[in-house]
């Protein structure tokens, strides 16, 4: 089953403009050209031409741009305008060569319902009222920029009269009030209705604008409030102390919203205090989604004082540390980590087949029922470490790994002596513009314990390259007993436009060079084995009342727009070819074709 169809849709989206702009321009310049010799007309008509067709894209972008605000992206006004003016432009052309008149400006009606539709979607966070039948009024935006398109059109060229144009323009007009309607009654009984669409039409702003007021309001209206737990290691060795951070928080939905924030903002606060911060991913889904940065900051506040609270307390470190010893056991779809931390253990799991991307809450509850685990002492945490389009979740799956699980529940307590070394490789060695590496970089983890070597190396990223994951273990097998590969499950950079219109979802080796990467963990890794020491280690769990998180109102949102993705070619085909055909019998029914 693939279920990545709402990535895979806004990367679509995100990989507009570039080339695709100039090939749009050529067109509108190029295709006029081309009628005005099939038509044998002069030089002064091709000019005129383009001053009609300047006309439709200003009308296009100023409608948006007064209508949905697009200021704070202008290459997504100028993108779509280019492409509502080449449409009219083929229309145009096709008329053209069927009555073997030069014809300009007859397509303009084209851009109603794909403009339409665009101002619908956009303009869903504001207050129409309860009912989705108010957004029908949309088609009427756009007629004063059709009928001045029309006129100038019948001015400087006059092929067509102006009565058939209003002739024209009154029966499209009615056929797309009738349509839109129809597409609204569909999403309002399929759909989710119009708080999802409201819902949509804020994280379109987040996405395309980076304006995430709107989201954060209409995720925190939606939102539930509870006690969240933030686990604490604090490592104390004999020169400097590090923290290992795991929230049972999930980091997105995605950048500059809510929990968008939540690893960097922790990792750079609490970077004051200690030498290096590690953050892992522990169990759940968007619905830990924290809904706002205020929630996020409430979070942060807490752990950073509880670090204050451990520096400032000067308490004997020898205390004994037992724990059950580590292993790693890897299975058919599963490889699971123990790595103890004293009285502690924290539970890597890597899904070895599907793709390592979130422990949904009822999984880890149904672990739990299963599994004869000391769950007080067990941290579970997501590897999200392979990337494949298949991320559910099945009878199979929760069977065999209960089974692993069940075997690191039967290993015997033991006298532990870990040694530990924090390596931090900061972002920016990765290069200066990238979007696959958030703020906490590269960390690589040394321990040693009774003996056993382990190493944990942490991207601070959304997913990993299968086999950049898989190099780095194989690589480093022969110097540990234990290696695995994580990410921090990062949306800094996940969902969001940014001003390269670079992709919207990237996992870790989608661009930044292999190589580059491994020569900075050699360095890194070297220095590690070296750095080891003795550390002791002092768990804090960190209770933080009242976080509003998102619950399954993002989730809502993604399933909404996952069979909207999964049709996109029968509604382009809609809003796009629809229009065509409807002026083709149009044109036909006026006398015009």
């Amino acid at each position: 089953m693939r279920s990545r169809s709402f990535e895979h849709g806004y990367t679509m989206v995100f990989r507009g403009g570039g080339p695709t702009k100039y090939l749009l321009l050529a067109m509108i310049i190029i295709i006029p050209y081309l009628m005005t010799l099939y038509t044998r007309e002069t030089v002064l008509t091709y000019v005129k031409s383009l001053v009609v067709y300047g006309l439709v894209f200003l009308t296009v972008l100023i409608s948006l741009r007064a209508v949905i605000s697009t200021y704070p992206y202008r290459g997504f006004g100028v993108s779509t305008s280019l492409f509502n003016t080449t449409l009219v432009v083929f229309i145009d052309l096709l008329i053209t060569l069927a009555v073997h008149k030069f014809i300009v400006g007859f397509g303009a009606l084209s851009s109603v319902l794909p403009l339409s539709a665009m101002m619908m979607a956009l303009r869903g966070l504001e207050h129409n009222g309860k009912t989705l039948r108010k957004y029908i009024v949309y088609p009427i935006y756009t007629l004063p920029g059709v009928l001045i398109i029309q006129y100038v059109s019948y001015v400087l060229v006059g092929t067509v009269s102006i009565i058939k144009y209003l002739a024209l323009d009154s029966v499209f007009y009615l056929f797309s009030f009738l349509f839109i309607y129809y597409v609204i009654f569909k999403f309002e009984s399929s759909y989710g209705g119009i708080d999802i669409l409201k819902l949509f039409s804020s994280y379109l702003y987040a996405a395309l604008f980076e304006y995430p007021e709107p989201f954060e309001r209409e995720l925190s209206r939606k939102a539930t409030t509870r006690d969240v737990k933030v686990h604490l290691f604090m490592l104390r060795d004999g020169n400097s102390t590090s923290a290992v951070t795991i929230p049972e928080l999930h980091a997105g939905p995605i950048a500059k919203v809510g929990g968008g924030y939540l690893i960097s903002d922790l990792v750079s606060e609490l970077g004051r205090y200690v030498k290096s911060v590690v953050y892992l991913h522990g169990i759940g889904s968007h619905e830990l989604d924290p809904a706002t940065r205020v929630d996020v900051r409430k979070v942060v506040k807490a752990v950073a004082s509880k670090v204050r609270d451990f520096l400032g307390n000067n308490s004997d470190d020898d205390h004994v540390c037992v724990g059950k010893p580590p292993i790693q056991i890897e299975g058919r779809g599963y490889r699971v980590t123990h790595v103890p931390l004293c009285s502690k253990s924290l539970v890597i799991v890597s899904r070895l087949i599907k793709s390592s991307d979130d422990i949904p809450l009822n999984v880890y509850e149904e672990l739990r029922r299963r599994v004869k685990l000391d769950w007080d002492d067990v941290i579970i945490i997501d590897a999200q470490n392979y990337y494949s389009d298949d991320n559910t979740w099945d009878e199979n799956d929760l069977r065999e790994l209960s089974s692993i699980l069940s075997k690191i529940g039967e290993l015997e307590e033991q006298r532990l002596n870990i040694k530990s070394c924090i390596i931090h490789i900061p972002k920016y060695v990765f290069g200066p513009i990238q979007f696959e590496i958030g703020d906490n970089g590269l960390i690589t983890w040394c321990l040693e314990i009774n003996g056993k070597r382990v190493l944990l190396v942490i991207f601070d990223g959304n997913n990993l390259k299968r086999e950049l994951a898989d190099a780095i273990i194989g690589e480093f097998r022969k110097d540990f007993d234990i290696v695995e590969v994580l990410t921090t499950d990062n949306h800094q950079y996940t969902g969001i436009a940014r001003f390269t219109r670079s992709r919207g979802y990237r996992v870790v080796g989608d661009l930044i060079s292999h190589d580059l990467i491994m020569r900075h963990i050699r360095r890194s890794v070297k220095q590690c084995i070296n750095g080891l020491s003795d550390v002791s280690i002092h768990y804090y769990p960190v209770i933080i009342n009242d976080i509003r998180v998102i619950g399954d109102s993002f989730n809502e949102m993604v399933r909404a727009a996952e069979l909207g993705v999964a049709d996109w070619k029968k509604h382009f085909a809609t809003l796009i070819v629809l229009p065509i055909l409807t002026m083709i019998v149009l044109g036909i029914i006026f006398g015009i074709l």
